[in-house]
């Protein structure tokens, strides 16, 4: 009946959805500076374009 209980489920959905983002942000961000770390040399060109 009380507004609380809808505003407390929305922010723990908000809050799930944002977790879940960051989360999913870091693991790329990682991914990323890994295959930068490991193509240092080739720069940012595409691996599909090693002329």
């Amino acid at each position: 009946m009380k507004e609380v209980s809808l505003l407390e489920m929305i922010g723990r959905s908000f809050a799930k959805v944002a977790a879940g983002a960051g989360v999913a942000a870091l693991l790329i961000w990682l991914t990323y500076v890994m295959l930068d770390i490991g193509n240092m040399q080739s720069g940012f060109t595409l691996p599909q374009s090693t002329y």
